[in-house]
């Protein structure tokens, strides 16, 4: 699949879901399961949009598409920090 084709598809996922995970994300009525799992969707989706980024370094010309993907790379990487922020530590107590 040609690289912006591939990129188009990652921010087209980013575009659409990134209201409905800062919402999740920020309710305190979200479980913290709920949560973490969020948070590995999108480690996940940072390893692909990194893995992307490199592969379009290596081909000499792509200015444009490598720009993009920085960008959005950097937009994934923001909303991951964000979920993270809101994954409550609880902490184990000896009884």
């Amino acid at each position: 699949m040609p690289y912006a084709t591939r990129l188009a598809k990652l921010q087209q996922i980013h575009t659409e879901k990134a209201p409905q995970i800062i919402r999740i994300a920020s309710d305190a009525k979200v479980s913290n399961r709920h949560k973490q799992l969020l948070y590995a969707c999108l480690n996940n989706l940072c390893r692909i949009s990194a893995r992307l980024f490199g592969e379009i370094s290596s081909v000499p010309g792509n200015y444009d598409l490598l720009e993009q993907a920085a960008a959005l790379d950097e937009a994934l990487l923001q909303l991951r920090r964000l979920v993270g922020r809101n994954i409550s530590v609880r902490v184990n107590q000896a009884a």
